[in-house]
C-alpha cells in the first residue's frame, strides 16, 4: 500500500461511496419498509399483495446517506488501509509474530468499521425514518421527508444513536467476514487465473466478483441483527413525534427497547420469517452493493495513482 497515498484511497473511497449508494439506496428504502413493524399495515394489502405505496419515493432519505456515506467511506478505507500497513510493518520489524492473512485483513476491517460506525450511525437513523414516513392526507407542499426527520430529531439529538449498539453488532461481524472472504476469494482467482500484476482489467474483475460473493455470503447470517436495528431505529423516530402511533404518550428515548425485547416481539408475532423478512433483497443488494463499492473503490484507486505517475 506504500504505492497509494492518502488523498488517493480518500478520493476512491468517495467516488465508492457516491456510486455505490446512489444505486443501492431505492433497494434498501423496499428492505427498510420491508423489515419495519408498519409492513402488514401500510405497505402490504389484506389480500396479502404488495401495495404500491412500498414502492414510493424509494430516494427519501438519501440526502444523509450521500453525506455521512461518503465521509464514513473516506474513514472505513483510510484506517482499513493503515491499519494492514501497521500488521505488514510490525511483522516485518519482527515485533508480532507472522498472523496468518485473514486475521490480518479482519482485524483491520475491525478498526476501520468502529470508526466508520460512529459517523454513519445518525446518518441511519435519518434516513430509515425518512424512508418510511407517510406524507398527511392533506399534504400539498412542505419539507421533504429528510428535513422533517432533522426537524424532529432537532429536539431529542441524543435519539440519532439509537441502534448503535445494533449498527456495531450486525456491521462489525459482517464487515470483517466480508473483506476477510473478499481478500481471499479475490486471491484465489488471480491465483487461478494466473493473472499479472499490470493487467488491470482481471485484477477489477477478481476485486468486483469477489467482494461481490463475499458480501452476499456475509449479508445472509445478519438479516435478523438488521431487522432489530431497523425497529429501534423506527421507534425513535415514533417517539420523537414524526409518526407517533396513538399508544405512545410520552416523549422518550428508546434506551428503554432493548434489542432482545424487540426480537422477541418479532418472534411472537411473526415467527423466524419475520426476522428474516427481506433476506433475499438484502443478498441481492449485499452482492451488487459489495462489488460496486469495493470494485469502484479499487478502480479509482488504480486510475488516481497512474494520473499521477503519469
Amino acid at each position: 500500500m506504500s504505492t497509494f497515498n492518502g488523498l488517493e484511497i480518500t478520493t476512491a473511497s468517495i467516488i465508492a461511496a457516491l456510486a455505490s449508494e446512489g444505486a443501492i439506496h431505492p433497494m434498501d428504502t423496499v428492505i427498510t419498509r420491508m423489515q419495519s413493524p408498519m409492513y402488514t399495515s401500510v405497505y402490504k394489502h389484506l389480500n396479502g399483495t404488495l401495495s404500491r405505496t412500498l414502492f414510493r419515493g424509494l430516494y427519501q432519505g438519501f440526502g444523509p446517506t450521500f453525506v455521512a456515506g461518503t465521509l464514513s467511506s473516506a474513514a472505513f478505507f483510510t484506517a482499513y488501509e493503515a491499519s494492514k500497513t501497521a500488521f505488514d510493518n510490525a511483522q516485518s520489524a519482527g515485533y508480532i509474530l507472522d498472523v496468518p492473512r485473514p486475521l490480518v485483513y479482519a482485524a483491520s476491517s475491525a478498526v476501520a468499521e468502529l470508526l466508520a460506525c460512529a459517523i454513519q450511525n445518525p446518518a441511519e437513523v435519518l434516513k430509515q425514518n425518512a424512508q418510511v414516513y407517510q406524507r398527511p392526507v392533506n399534504y400539498k407542499r412542505g419539507p421533504s421527508p429528510t428535513m422533517e426527520m432533522l426537524r424532529q430529531f432537532r429536539k431529542y439529538p441524543s435519539g440519532l444513536w439509537a441502534g448503535y449498539g445494533a449498527l456495531v453488532a450486525s456491521q462489525l461481524p459482517s464487515m470483517c467476514l466480508t473483506f476477510c472472504l473478499y481478500e481471499m476469494f479475490k486471491e484465489d482467482l488471480l491465483e487461478r487465473w494466473k493473472t499479472d500484476k499490470n493487467d488491470v482489467r482481471q485484477q477489477l474483475e477478481a476485486t468486483v466478483l469477489g467482494a461481490g460473493a463475499a458480501g452476499g455470503c456475509a449479508s445472509w447470517f445478519f438479516v435478523p441483527i438488521h431487522v432489530v436495528k431497523t425497529r429501534m431505529r423506527i421507534a425513535a423516530g415514533e417517539q420523537t413525534g414524526s409518526t407517533r402511533s396513538s399508544t405512545k404518550g410520552k416523549h422518550g428515548l428508546p434506551s428503554r427497547l432493548r434489542a432482545f425485547a424487540i426480537a422477541r416481539d418479532v418472534l411472537r408475532k411473526e415467527g423466524v420469517a419475520g426476522l428474516f423478512r427481506g433476506s433475499t433483497l438484502t443478498c441481492v443488494a449485499a452482492v451488487v452493493g459489495s462489488g460496486l463499492y469495493i470494485g469502484c473503490y479499487e478502480g479509482a484507486k488504480i486510475y488516481l495513482c497512474n494520473y499521477q505517475a503519469s
